[in-house]
């Protein structure tokens, strides 16, 4: 099996370049990434992929001649790449329309041309907007420009569903430890802070509640789809629920002392949880608490 990985050097995509690369049906991983945030952890250090089976491409998913010319046999394009900007999914508009957007536009423009014979879409459960999400059902209703980005990504893939295997995975916030880290997104930077100075800061509603999944948990998930057939459609991926003073209370675990400082509390915020499809749920690896998930990625911190 030959395997494209868009946005295969970034914080996800890495992570499931080394989970492919250990799966012995999977002959080819390309690596296709413009390397714009410097991702190039993926290509040094001491962990190396298991086997040589990996190889890699600098270009963008907007250059439709590359794209075709390196999707060109190919069984599984796996669409991860994507302008994400936490906590700043609000501005710079154009830039969330021309990546997610018509990016995935041009993803899909390729997939048609090259007979791809399956594509896995990594959506964001920030497309529903906010509620309590229990199906795919749910309506959609981004209040951000990165949703409303990666929802358009959405329909252009939808148009495949015709022509071959298509999966939209809407994702839960994602946290964990990559080689590529992503500091800035909620978990991660709580821990950071933490475990460096200890103080953290929560900004409003304490009991504002979001969906969350580990990277390892994201990933695995991942590869277990690309190795079992399923059918087409939309699928929500999550693990668990949590409200910000859950977050602080599974750290406080790992740091008693940490000091925390709430700040507008009086601010309500949207929630947005959402269920795990059950179609998903079964391959998921083994449950794991917050504090379980939180001590893996306070163990690799250098000092």
């Amino acid at each position: 099996m030959k395997v494209m990985v868009t946005g295969g050097a970034g914080y996800i995509g890495n992570e499931l370049v080394y989970r492919l690369s250990a799966e012995p049906g999977i002959t080819d991983i390309l690596v296709y990434d413009n390397l714009c945030k410097g991702n190039y952890n993926l290509f040094t250090g001491y962990r190396k992929v298991p086997a040589k089976n990996v190889r890699f491409i600098q270009a963008d998913i907007l250059d439709s001649r590359s794209l075709r010319k390196h999707m060109e046999g190919m069984d599984i394009v796996f669409h991860l790449a994507a302008k994400v900007e936490m906590p700043y999914a609000d501005q710079n508009a154009h830039d969330f329309e021309q990546n997610n957007h018509w990016g995935t536009a041009e993803v899909v423009y390729a997939a048609e041309e090259t007979g791809l014979g399956r594509l896995i879409y990594l959506s964001s459960q920030t497309v529903y907007g906010h509620g309590e999400v229990s199906s795919a059902e749910h309506p959609c209703n981004p209040t951000s420009y990165y949703g409303i980005s990666k929802l358009r990504g959405e329909d252009h893939v939808r148009r495949l569903t015709e022509k071959m295997q298509v999966q939209i995975v809407r994702c839960a916030n994602v946290y964990g430890y990559s080689k590529n880290l992503r500091v800035e997104t909620n978990i991660n930077q709580l821990i950071f802070d933490a475990h460096f100075t200890n103080r953290i800061a929560i900004h409003g509603d304490q009991a504002h509640s979001l969906s969350y999944i580990s990277v390892y948990r994201l990933v695995e998930s991942l590869a277990q789809m690309a190795i079992h057939e399923m059918e087409s459609g939309v699928y929500n991926l999550a693990h668990r629920n949590l409200s910000s003073v859950d977050v602080v209370d599974a750290l406080r675990e790992l740091y008693p002392d940490l000091e925390t400082i709430f700040v507008d509390q009086h601010i309500p915020l949207h929630d947005l949880t959402m269920e795990c499809d059950d179609r998903l749920k079964q391959m998921l690896p083994p449950d794991t608490t917050m504090r379980e998930d939180l001590e893996k990625f306070q163990e690799l911190f250098t000092f």
